[in-house]
């Protein structure tokens, strides 16, 4: 081999050397960038995981039971089911709230004085004044004239819902009973009740043994759901005990 084809072949080989330190430097070049790129990678993951494990109680699915009237054709909420628990006090308004609709909207003559007082102890000044009103004798539509001695009215609930924490929507029927009568007249109704709690209060120990954490309704309102309907109790037979 000549001195030039020597010379052009050394730095040919030259070159391919340098090409070769050119590779390897990008190799290890590629390698750190291969290595910030998985540990990025490795943290993005670990930071998702994570996310997915703070975030998941707060995104959860509430399912709910609905219920459909077949008669009304009325639907209703029942509950929503959260993880088979409900709240405390939820349970504590609900339980006011369909008491204070017995109370208010039933009636027997026997009991109708009991009655009375309970309401009057579980509502606040105005609708206190506005039941008093309702029920005196001098008001045709009281119930003491509407049902006198010989009817009952008893009240069948169906479902409580609350559109606001201190906002109950009651949905009942009123059962009508006359004494020696196989017929029963049944109308539907909701009673929407606002309510609050006063706590401590000046009451007897007798009046708070009714109503013990001084629930009161600020404002009561009720509203058919549907037409009075007559239902037959069924015959019993003589002789046969209950």
């Amino acid at each position: 081999m000549d001195k030039v084809s020597k010379k052009d072949f050394e730095k040919y080989l030259g070159e391919a050397q340098g090409w070769e330190i050119d590779k390897i430097i990008e190799l290890k070049k590629s390698r750190k960038i291969a290595w910030w790129i998985s540990a990025i990678a490795i943290c993005m993951a670990f930071l998702s995981t994570l996310a997915v494990t703070v975030l998941t109680p707060l995104k959860t699915v509430q399912p709910y039971v609905i219920r459909v009237d077949n008669t009304s054709g009325i639907v209703e909420v029942i509950d929503s089911l959260k993880n088979g628990k409900t709240m405390y006090e939820e349970v504590i308004n609900r339980y006011f709230a369909q008491l204070y609709v017995r109370y208010r909207e039933g009636y027997s003559r026997e009991l109708a004085s009991e009655y009375y007082t309970n309401v009057g102890l579980m509502s606040a000044g105005q609708e206190q004044q506005k039941f008093a009103n309702y029920f005196n004798p001098k008001n045709p539509s009281s119930p003491l004239n509407e049902y006198g001695e010989y009817k009952k009215v008893s009240v069948k609930i169906f479902g409580t819902t609350f559109i606001k924490p201190e906002i109950a929507l009651v949905r009942y029927a009123k059962l009508v009973e006359e004494r020696g009568s196989s017929k029963v007249q049944s109308t539907h109704y909701t009673a929407t009740i606002i309510f609050k709690y006063i706590g401590k209060t000046n009451m007897s120990e007798e009046n708070r043994a009714i109503n013990p954490l001084g629930f009161q309704v600020v404002e009561y309102r009720n509203d058919p759901d549907s037409a009075p309907q007559e239902i037959l109790l069924p015959e019993i037979e003589k002789g046969v005990k209950q």
